[in-house]
């Protein structure tokens, strides 16, 4: 149905009312949506333009869509993408247009543009590319990312062109892996991790693939060492950055690469010399990588590149599909950019599936079919945080696998290193909850002694990871239970202000002033005279006064989202009681993973299932761009 002729200011609100009101009710869009519809009525009306009620519904279902972290709206999947439930949880009875007829209506809206001419003048709200509809923004971040990963793939062809640095990586890769000996006189086994390192080196752009424990970090370690060995071999300098998503991911690489390079200088495969300047390549925040200004986008890009030789960002999972597009344009095109991350993790918060999307769909023979990054990819498969046969290693690969009745079968065999407790009042919760507090009992017993780094340190033993916030099981009932149980653990005389030392703290929003990144940790301690905060990880502790911080919020537990590049003695991970659209296998996954060595699923058999049963299915057009075909 069109519409009929532009009306007063007013008529437009009236228009994306009367146009939206049923999936405003079944809560599938919501003002920001209406909004823009409205505004999209008024701008076709001052042109003498009108648009197809069908048209401006595509309009809100695909800013909706990028707000749930779909890249694109796929006009034969608009009920999965977009699941809608009356009052009583029952799937709401939507109807909408005929996939085949609505993608026709649109190739003629003056709201749609359609590949390959997008990008011609004037630019229109959205995108159709085949199935998918876009926001013609984030079309235009997709193809960017696959323009720019293409041509740094094709810079060079299947080996390096220059011989004499192809001798150099050689010689370089040599000293810093150790060379493993057949166990029974046959072939040595398949090093993966320096054939990772060697594509690192070799190429421009490169992705390094694995799950928890499979190397990835002694990989990186060594890819560093080896870059310095090459460029000073070469007569020159590299200048090398490493960055993660957010400050928690980045303290755990410093903490990770620290312990590596340790290792490379105790079994002298690197000198004093290059370990110093190995310890001072300091992991940052992407954001701070590319110089953000707030709303002013950020310092760097094509035009002003960064000044690194080497690019290695960690946590790759958890990059925006925008994000990676300002990421990759930051990158000198001579220089290597190095992404290392786990495809199976959870995606970013924000619109996109990078990592799965790069790695592509060779499940178990990454980067060997045909596409842009074919011969870049190099999945790590062998465990090395987890012995073999471990229950963790089992469980992690069962859910992995999304079999179900695996899942539960390792849950219930009494491991000692993976507990299963249901979230019914009883024994086994009263014993798990009486636990948990003990360790926060432990946090409180070093900061009243003035023990700011062992503080933090016993925040990283036990924690309890909650896929909600709300409701129970949820993250603000556990750490209101914790902190209710500690309360009278601090003397009245030595509580200070707010908050109370013993606190755990985790800052919510980054902090320019003080140094501070969102998901930046630390502890309220008392030396004696006064309250501190004590942040960083043990090897990079600071003081703070606690009236200098910003946004935070208590630490005593954390949402599985933000553990993230995290590492817990205990993880106990708490799932709702009830069914929610965010219970996914990633979010299990990412959980339990985060347990070393030890994890306890706090949640029902059916709840579990559930989980297992429901892969992330973001719509994304990248995967297709860079392995077509496949």
């Amino acid at each position: 149905m069109t519409a009929e002729a532009p009306g007063p200011r007013g008529w437009s609100t009236h228009r994306a009312d009367s146009v939206l009101h049923r999936f405003e009710e079944a809560g599938i869009v919501g003002r920001f949506e209406t909004q823009l519809v409205t505004a999209a009525v008024r701008a076709l009306g001052a042109a003498g333009r009108v648009a197809t009620d069908d048209d401006l519904l595509a309009l809100a279902l695909v800013a909706r869509a990028t707000r749930l972290g779909h890249v694109c709206l796929e006009l034969s999947q608009v009920e999965r993408q977009l699941a809608a439930t009356d009052e009583d949880g029952r799937p709401a009875a939507l109807k909408l247009p005929a996939p085949d007829a609505w993608q026709r209506q649109l190739l003629d809206s003056p709201l749609v543009a359609s590949e390959p001419r997008a990008n011609d003048s004037p630019l229109r709200p959205m995108v159709l590319a085949g199935d998918r509809l876009y926001l013609q923004r984030y079309w235009a971040f997709e193809v960017v990312v696959a323009d720019q990963l293409r041509e740094r793939s094709a810079r060079f062809g299947s080996s390096p062109v220059d011989q004499s640095l192809d001798e150099l990586r050689t010689m370089a890769l040599d000293a810093v892996f150790a060379a493993e000996s057949p166990a029974s006189g046959g072939a040595p086994p398949l090093d993966e991790q320096r054939i990772a390192a060697e594509r690192a080196l070799a190429y421009p752009v490169s992705v390094i693939a694995g799950g928890p424990g499979t190397g990835k970090t002694h990989t990186v370690a060594r890819v560093l060492a080896a870059g310095h060995l090459v460029a000073t071999g070469s007569g020159g300098v590299l200048r090398a950055a490493l960055a993660a998503p957010t400050g928690k991911a980045a303290h755990r690489m410093r903490e990770s690469i620290l312990e590596r390079v340790g290792e490379l200088e105790s079994q002298q495969r690197i000198d004093a010399a290059l370990a110093d300047t190995l310890a001072a390549t300091v992991p940052t925040t992407i954001h701070r990588l590319l110089g953000a200004q707030g709303r002013s986008g950020f310092r760097h890009d094509h035009d002003n590149p960064v000044p690194f030789d080497l690019v290695i960002i960690d946590e790759t999972s958890m990059v925006s599909l925008p994000l990676l597009a300002r990421l990759i344009g930051a990158v000198r095109p001579d220089a290597r950019l190095v992404l290392v991350g786990d495809p199976f993790q959870l995606t970013s918060i924000e619109a996109g599936t990078v990592m799965g999307d790069m790695v592509g769909p060779d499940d178990g023979r990454l980067g060997t079919g045909a596409g842009t990054l074919s011969g870049r990819v190099t999945e790590l498969v062998r465990g090395h945080r987890f012995a073999v046969g471990s229950a963790m290693a089992d469980l992690a690969l069962a859910i992995r696998r999304g079999d179900a009745d695996e899942v539960i079968r390792l849950l219930s065999r009494g491991d000692p290193e993976v507990h299963w407790v249901p979230p019914d009042p009883g024994p086994a919760l009263d014993a798990l909850r009486a636990d948990v507090v003990d360790g926060a009992r432990r946090i409180i017993e070093r900061a009243l002694d003035g023990q700011g780094v062992e503080a933090v340190a016993a925040a990283q033993q036990v924690k309890v990871l909650a896929a909600v916030r709300h409701g129970p099981n949820g993250l603000f009932e556990w750490s209101d239970f914790i902190s209710d149980m500690v309360r009278d653990d601090v003397p009245p005389h030595r509580r200070g202000g707010w908050p109370r030392v013993g606190t755990p703290i985790m800052v919510t929003g980054n902090d320019p002033i003080n140094g501070l990144a969102n998901g930046d940790v630390g502890v309220v301690v008392h030396d004696g005279a006064r309250p501190w905060v004590v942040m960083g990880e043990t090897n990079r502790a600071r003081r703070l006064a606690p009236t200098r911080l910003g946004d935070w919020e208590p630490w005593w537990a954390m949402t599985i989202h933000k553990s993230q590049g995290s590492e817990f003695g205990h993880a106990v991970v708490a799932l709702p009681t009830v069914d929610s659209p965010i219970l996914t296998r990633e979010l299990f996954y990412t959980a339990v993973t985060r347990g070393k060595p030890e994890v306890t699923v706090v949640a029902s058999e059916a709840i579990i299932r559930l989980a297992v049963s429901r892969p992330v299915a973001r719509a994304s057009g990248l995967g297709d761009r860079l392995w077509p075909g496949a």
